[in-house]
């Protein structure tokens, strides 16, 4: 009797599988195209590290459609899976460019180069990039994990994690303040008002009282997408974003400060501003709809 293949036999696998497989293609691809000489500014777009977060967070949203992740206790796997299997595959790109002496590559630093020592250091220091990737797309994950209380904000705080990385991704890079902010989390967040307003009637979320939990589960989906990049700002100092400045000092004082105002205040005003939204679009397309049967 054939064996079935593992996207029929269990779908949480081939979900799996597919992440894995991108993963390892970003890699695989930013390492050619330095090889290749393509410009810095193109390869650095390509960043392992951007695309496991992403990968969470795509990770984390699916997989409970296809039977897999439906408790906190099952994220633990996969969040470590991923995080071994992208530095594994960086391991790899980092021993190639210093074994082939690829000077175009940033992988391995010309340091590396017949260096066994200064090597072996250096893919220690990806060894413990494990348990600290681990920690992070474990948070990511859990953020879009809590949502499925409410499936239909999922889609919207995937959404708003998807621009806070991508943002905090382009002004660690470097990039024109035009460019970076062009990934604005905040209008998406508003945009999310108006989707959970029209889907509401086709969840079955009929009154404004319904509404009230999905609009603090955006809020502070939101306020906590920015929280995370607020702590990396904070403690990875190397990479200046407007999330947070720790060269201004009182670091523990103004992330204190800031959670307090900026994660719970301003997520509470938030939420009421996405329920008012959500109450108002939703009373239009039932009016709407009423009218037009």
């Amino acid at each position: 009797m054939a064996v079935p293949p593992i996207s029929v036999r269990n779908p949480f696998l081939s979900l799996l599988y597919r992440v894995m497989t991108f993963l390892a293609v970003l890699v695989i691809a930013r390492f050619v195209l330095e090889v290749a000489g393509a410009p810095e500014s193109f390869t650095r777009v390509l960043s392992s590290t951007t695309g496991l977060f992403l990968a969470a967070i795509y990770l984390a949203a699916v997989a409970p459609l296809r039977g897999g992740m439906k408790k906190f206790k099952e994220l633990l796997l996969p969040a470590a899976f991923v995080s071994v299997w992208t530095v594994a595959w960086i391991i790899l790109a980092t021993v190639a460019a210093a074994l082939l002496r690829i000077e175009r590559s940033h992988f391995a630093a010309k340091e590396d180069y017949g260096n066994w020592g200064h090597l072996g250091h250096h893919l220690l220091d990806h060894v413990v990039e494990i348990g600290v990737f681990f920690v992070v797309v474990l948070i990511v994950m859990s953020i879009v994990h809590a949502l499925w209380r409410w499936p239909v904000t999922v889609g919207p705080g995937a959404v708003i994690g998807a621009l806070v990385i991508m943002r905090y991704t382009l002004e660690a890079m470097g990039a024109p303040e035009p460019r970076s902010a062009a990934w604005s989390s905040t209008l998406a967040v508003f945009v999310s008002a108006f989707f959970l307003g029209a889907m509401a009637p086709r969840v079955g979320l009929n009154s404004a009282r319904q509404l009230i939990a999905p609009s603090l589960a955006i809020a502070f989906a939101w306020r906590s997408w920015i929280l995370l990049a607020t702590l990396l700002s904070a403690f990875v100092p190397f990479y200046r974003t407007h999330f947070f400045d720790p060269s201004q000092g009182n670091v523990a004082f103004r992330l204190a400060g800031f959670f307090a105002g900026g994660v719970l205040i301003e997520g509470l005003v938030t939420a009421l501003i996405v329920w008012g939204i959500a109450v108002w679009i939703s009373r239009a397309t039932r009016t709407a709809a009423a009218s037009g049967a």
